[in-house]
């Protein structure tokens, strides 16, 4: 069985349905959970998405220096995973954290860039904005 066609861990789907209702310091819990119970290499996928919530989490915190750091990571993370991994679009799933990181960097405030970048994530990601 290739590694895209595995079956997600649970808490993964509990993480994401935290996310997709911006609860993103509970996604990330889920998702460590996840990380902590899968093996190699398909937990680094479920670091990439705690990564992510990291980040947005950051974000309502105003943090944005911070947040950058959490989407450089998953940018990484996903960087090795095929196209797609658990149903997931991984190519979109990178170029929407490109986007995150170059608002950024290009010095929006963190409450803009999560009103304008944040996506529901779930298989088949990418979703439309809220």
């Amino acid at each position: 069985m290739q590694a895209h066609e595995q079956k997600m861990n649970p808490n993964v789907v509990k993480g994401l349905a935290r996310f997709n209702r911006s609860a993103f310091y509970d996604a990330h819990e889920y998702f460590e959970t996840a990380w902590r119970e899968t093996p190699a290499p398909q937990r680094e996928f479920y670091r990439a998405l705690l990564q992510i919530s990291g980040g947005f989490y950051r974000l309502t915190q105003d943090n944005g220096k911070a947040a950058r750091k959490f989407f450089s990571h998953a940018l990484g993370w996903l960087a090795d995973f095929p196209d797609p991994q658990f149903n997931f679009d991984t190519a979109a799933l990178r170029s929407w954290l490109e986007q995150v990181i170059a608002a950024l960097d290009d010095e929006q405030p963190p409450q803009t860039v999560l009103k304008q970048y944040f996506h529901q994530i779930s298989p088949n990601f990418p979703h439309e904005s809220k």
